[in-house]
């Protein structure tokens, strides 16, 4: 029995081998039967596929993907300088005096360590460690779709002359996935540090230490276009990002909750094998072109980043919104507060700042979307009345205390509505102290005899 289909209208799967090799510039005037031939033209197919050498995990060629694309989008933009010794020193003078205007409006204490300037590319080299951590369990999720749409991807015969082409196509496509979905997180994470004033002015905790770091490329780039004052901009850059900062350092539980909840949400994501391995077989091997690679792209973006949400995803992605807004609200009053007695144009600064945001490719990215990293403007606003309304009812420690009771804080429905969280009790009370001292008033009561003891 033939090892393929010879019926009309079939193409001889030997004849679509030569073509694929022919496509992709190897050699086709071999005998494709002969197995060492069939040995030569693959390892020669692989060394053009696989420049990095070996065959690489899925998750391996998705993080070298991303890092060498992340850098591809920033050097593209043009000059990319770390920052000077005069950019260090007017940086430190600004977080200096931030934190003095800080000390006022905030009971959580500063930074020790000090300020940094950085280029785009030293920031993507910093925060990828943290990138990593939050988008990793989408990458399992993947390789473990791949490893099932491989095997569905090609058909092809399992004995004779063919017998081993499944098996070395399955490792090339699995790596053309894994490096087509690292483009989209290196695209995202350029467009980021491209974005991004300051360290963690994206509101994640991307930085590996509690550290003002400010990227004067940014900063230039975004007074040249609303021409605003050189030092006015750095100054309420550095106050944000030092009131941020505080937060992260003395709240030692935020920063793990929103990797935690990003983690969780990730690995809630469904990849549909068979519609991969649809895509896989539109680009295998005999239509493999410029024209479907770019068909198996958009089909493939279109699999991956427009999951269905699960019921337990909607359930995370409103918790983990809630947190980001509430992390970004508290900035946003904390700094305001110091802003309006200190920079008088810290409104248009502010209004610059998030036009610029707004219009900036990182709103478009699809991996932010994927992982759940986002919280809309409105929620942030509504965030930043909330901590104002503490602020007025409870005073600035009041505030502050709230974030130190994890079981306590706020949801999306007392963000809406701050009455409705003024109305519980307070939640900076100490449930430990009143428990001890029930405790203990039931102790001093038991030592009264209830009768007389023997």
């Amino acid at each position: 029995m033939p090892d393929h289909d010879s019926s009309p209208g079939s193409e001889d799967p030997l004849e679509a081998l030569r073509k694929l090799f022919r496509n992709l510039g190897l050699p086709e005037n071999m005998d494709v039967n002969d197995a060492e031939a069939r040995t030569d033209l693959f390892r020669t197919m692989m060394s053009r596929l696989m420049p990095m050498g070996g065959i690489a995990s899925p998750e391996e060629t998705v993080w070298t993907t991303a890092q060498q694309t992340a850098r591809h989008v920033v050097a593209n933009l043009g000059p990319d300088p770390s920052g000077s010794s005069r950019a260090a020193r007017r940086v430190a003078d600004a977080v200096h005096l931030s934190d003095l205007w800080l000390s006022e409006a905030t009971i959580l204490p500063p930074i020790t360590q000090p300020p940094a300037v950085w280029s785009r590319a030293e920031w993507i080299e910093a925060s990828l460690p943290a990138w990593k951590s939050m988008i990793e369990p989408v990458v399992q999720v993947l390789s473990a779709g791949i490893a099932d749409a491989t095997g569905r991807s090609v058909d092809l015969p399992e004995s004779g002359e063919m017998a081993g082409l499944t098996a070395m196509l399955h490792p090339l496509m699995s790596r053309a996935v894994s490096a087509m979905f690292g483009a989209h997180v290196g695209e995202s994470i350029g467009w980021a540090a491209t974005a991004t004033m300051t360290g963690t002015d994206l509101g994640l905790p991307v930085l590996p230490r509690a550290q003002v770091i400010v990227l004067p490329t940014n900063l230039s780039a975004i007074e040249q276009q609303a021409e605003l004052d050189e030092e006015s901009l750095l100054m309420f850059c550095a106050l944000r990002e030092s009131a941020r900062q505080r937060l992260f350092k003395e709240i030692g539980w935020i920063a793990p909750q929103i990797i935690a909840l990003v983690q969780h949400y990730a690995r809630e994501m469904r990849v549909d094998p068979d519609a991969i391995a649809s895509a896989m077989h539109s680009a295998v091997p005999d239509q493999l072109s410029p024209e479907s690679v770019a068909a198996f792209q958009n089909e493939f973006a279109a699999i991956l980043f427009t999951p269905e949400h699960t019921e337990e995803q909607t359930h995370i992605i409103e918790r983990l919104s809630t947190l980001l807004a509430l992390v970004e609200g508290w900035v946003e009053d904390v700094t305001t507060d110091v802003a309006r007695r200190w920079l008088p144009d810290w409104e248009a600064l502010w209004e610059s700042l998030r036009r610029n945001r707004a219009t900036s490719k990182l709103t478009q990215s699809s991996v932010t979307s994927l992982i759940g990293l986002r919280a809309s403007p409105k929620a942030i606003r509504e965030a930043a009345g909330f901590w104002a309304a503490m602020r007025e009812a409870r005073g600035v420690e009041g505030r502050d205390d709230i974030w130190h009771h994890p079981e306590s804080m706020p949801q999306a429905e007392h963000i809406a509505q701050p009455a409705t969280y003024l109305d519980q009790p307070d939640a900076s009370a100490d449930s430990w102290d009143d428990e001890l001292r029930r405790l203990l008033d039931g102790d001093s009561a038991d030592d009264t005899p209830d009768s007389p003891q023997p």
